[in-house]
């Protein structure tokens, strides 16, 4: 999950990355296609201005060419009076001749006022420049205080029929009047400005502006190397020669610093016939303005994205962090009880266990009897009461201990009390707890607990090694039952022993070691009813071992089942054989464990062994203990059933020391009810064993069981026995465990 926390802002950064790329390259081209747009617009005006400025020049040197013949043929002034009315951005006409002098003006002017244009410094060299060439050629734009309005001056040389220069025709072409058009439609806005600017001498013409124009404005000459460096840009930027430049009819486009050094994008176009060069200039700054003001708009979409996102992203992290801790509190927590579990454990050890880390004990506690309270009520209530039991186990602890479940009804305090008083009595405290009544339900439940306690490092420096001297003293504590044990190093020879057992018990049955011994069963009438098979084990190296040490190691081992079906077939087969010899039938009472009894395919093995040896005849009887049923009931007794349909019979062996109830007693499918031998060893001086052996007897007398008595040793004992009831009897009284051939030799005895 750390992995996927890591991944998901992997792609977010990824996604961050790309996205920014994105921005990158979008205002790279934004602010490529913003240039472009001015591009566009003041190429189209240029073009625009240089058409209409060529067209307005051209009509206006045809009318000077005629009106200045129609002067020398006739020499009326009313002419041009009638070509002022018709063109009103016409100032005023005049004819002056070759020496500058005025010889004929519109009505609206008086000549004798009028300079000497030779004579005049601002018009001077146009004048005579104009007589040069056969082209109109434009003046220097001026104030003609007596209209209140600019001119453009524009002078036309006149020849004769003889093709002598007479004279030069002149006219005041207004700028307000002809330009109009200009500053009203063609601008593209306040930040633009378009300028007609005289190739010759740098003169402005015209320029185009919503403000007022300043009377130098035209008076000057812009600063010579303005248009230099325009047209040393557009040489380097073109590739095209100085001399060449001028004869091309293109629109340039440049970035240049204008008249006044700032940073203007220019676009201009030449125009030979009248020397006039068309500029059209946009503020960079503007262009600027306006790509910032669409990039800060991509900038904010592009935050407010990655603001939704990273909130998304981290709404997404937060809740896969929140499933992998539920998932890690999952794997490392009882879901009963959400006490931390063996995976917690194992994983969170190295926070008590280190170089240098202070001692500590382990508590392993284990439940006496719960599977009792699982089968008898439920496991609903088994549950509700484990819940309980973590309730008031982790009342006891402090902040500083650990609880854990480590399965089942088993559970382990980590705490840093390591003083054997304080244990003994933090522990004996727990136990009083505990073992206090719990009421679930209707019912009222007094459970006890076993509790064994290892110390860090003195029992083990190791998890397993604690685990293990804390598992050696709950053994031990059980034993005793509802008690505390600290581990000691004594306990380990009998934990040893215990391991050496079952490992020399592994190998038991292929060396051959275990053999059967059968002790005969009376009747009332002293004849033998029966014998019960037992097995015996003797060990080359650890020699006998009684079965009461070497079956309850069989059984935790889960080598039952196969030192069961051993017990099966070697006492089924030496039966029939004894039966055969000696022409005589007796039922044989076999010991089935919980292990094996409860293995799927048991029933099958059982009639297996039985046709095998042809054993139809024989009568058998299986012996179980009230335990069997703290197994699955619901599986148990179809299973029973199924036995003694087959003419097998059933024999509840122990039968007073367990937990049966009376209820459950009647649904069993049993024959025999065996009386346990720890009640017959004292119903002559206790009576509330001979009480409690004259109920059992009742009690199966009541539902047609038949009576058996184990450990019967002495004459009193079996006269009370026969008083009460009793049917059948076993015991040292009769025989002890006999081998094969002995009991060969008692049956033949007996009959």
């Amino acid at each position: 999950m750390a992995v996927f926390r890591k991944n998901i802002w992997l792609i977010f950064y990824i996604l961050f990355a790309g996205a920014f790329i994105f921005l990158c390259i979008a205002s790279y081209f934004k602010w490529h296609s913003v240039h472009k747009e001015y591009s566009a617009s003041q190429t189209n005006l240029v073009k625009l201005v240089s058409n209409a400025t060529h067209a307005l020049f051209l009509s206006q040197e045809m009318t000077l060419n005629i009106l200045g013949h129609q002067i020398l043929k006739d020499n009326d002034s009313h002419v041009m009076d009638r070509l002022l009315v018709l063109n009103p951005s016409i100032i005023a006409f005049g004819f002056v001749d070759t020496d500058g002098n005025y010889q004929t003006v519109s009505s609206n002017f008086n000549k004798v006022k009028l300079p000497n244009l030779r004579e005049l410094e601002a018009s001077k060299d146009s004048f005579e420049y104009t007589m040069t060439q056969k082209k109109m050629v434009l003046g220097r734009s001026y104030f003609v205080a007596a209209s209140g309005r600019w001119g453009i001056p524009i002078r036309k040389s006149i020849y004769d029929k003889d093709g002598t220069l007479a004279g030069v025709m002149t006219a005041g072409l207004a700028i307000e009047g002809a330009f109009k058009i200009f500053t009203e439609n063609l601008s593209i806005g306040d930040y633009n400005k378009v300028m007609l600017i005289r190739d010759r001498d740098q003169y402005l013409q015209y320029e185009s502006s919503s403000h007022e124009t300043p009377k130098e404005l035209y008076q000057t000459p812009l600063p010579h190397n303005f248009m230099d460096n325009i047209l040393t840009t557009i040489s380097q930027k073109y590739g095209i020669p100085f001399n060449e430049i001028k004869q091309k009819p293109i629109i340039y486009e440049l970035n240049v610093a204008n008249e006044v050094g700032k940073l203007v994008k220019a676009t201009l176009k030449y125009n030979p016939r009248y020397e006039l060069w068309i500029l059209s200039e946009v503020d960079h700054d503007k262009i600027i303005s306006d790509f910032k003001g669409i990039f800060f708009g991509y900038i904010f979409v592009f935050i407010f994205i990655h603001i939704i996102l990273f909130f998304l992203f981290r709404m997404i992290a937060k809740a896969e962090e929140k499933r992998r801790k539920d998932l890690v509190f999952q794997a490392t927590h009882d879901v009963l009880t959400n006490l931390p579990n063996r995976n917690y454990l194992q994983q969170n050890i190295q926070d008590w266990i280190y170089t240098g880390a202070p001692p500590f004990s382990l508590c392993y506690l284990d439940m006496d009897h719960f599977k009792n309270v699982n089968d008898s009520f439920g496991h609903e209530f088994g549950d509700i009461l484990l819940v309980e039991l973590t309730k008031r186990i982790t009342s006891l602890v402090d902040r500083n201990s650990i609880v854990i479940r480590q399965g089942g009804d088993e559970f382990i305090i980590l705490s840093n009390h390591t003083d054997n008083k304080k244990l003994l009595s933090y522990a004996q405290i727990m136990l009083d707890e505990i073992s206090k009544p719990y009421h679930i339900k209707e019912f009222d439940f007094v459970i006890g607990v076993s509790i064994g306690i290892a110390k860090y490092p003195e029992n083990g420096n190791t998890l397993d090694m604690l685990l293990r001297a804390a598992d050696i003293a709950m053994y031990e504590a059980k034993k005793h039952r509802n008690s505390v044990r600290l581990f000691a190093d004594t306990m380990q020879a009998g934990y040893l022993n215990r391991m050496s057992v079952e490992h020399e018990l592994r190998k038991a049955l292929d060396k051959n070691e275990f053999h059967m011994v059968y002790q005969p069963q009376i009747d009332n009438n002293g004849n033998i009813y029966g014998v019960e098979a037992l097995v015996r084990w003797k060990n080359e190296k650890l020699g006998i071992i009684p079965p009461d040490i070497f079956i309850p190691i069989a059984e935790a081992s889960g080598f039952m089942p196969q030192l069961g079906y051993f017990i099966m077939n070697r006492t089924l087969s030496e039966m029939r054989t004894l039966q055969l010899e000696l022409g005589i039938s007796f039922q044989i009472s076999l010991n089935i464990s919980i292990k094996q009894f409860i293995e799927v395919n048991f029933l099958e093995r059982l009639i297996q062994e039985t046709d095998h040896l042809d054993l139809s005849h024989i009568s058998l009887c299986l012996e179980i203990t009230e335990s069997l049923f703290i197994e699955d009931i619901e599986y148990i007794l179809p299973l029973l059933e199924k036995i003694r349909a087959m003419g097998f019979s059933i024999s509840m062996d122990d039968f007073g020391t367990g937990y049966s109830s009376l209820s459950m007693l009647k649904k069993l499918p049993i024959d025999e009810l065996k009386i346990d031998k720890s009640f017959i060893d004292t119903i002559l001086h206790d009576i509330n064993s001979e009480k409690m052996v004259q109920n059992i007897i009742t009690i199966g007398k009541n539902l047609d069981l038949a009576i058996l008595a184990e450990g019967v040793e002495t004459k009193e004992q079996e006269k009370l026995l026969k008083e009460f009831g009793c049917d059948c009897f076993q015991g040292y009284l009769y025989a002890k465990p006999l081998e094969y051939d002995v009991l060969k030799d008692f049956f033949r005895v007996k009959n």
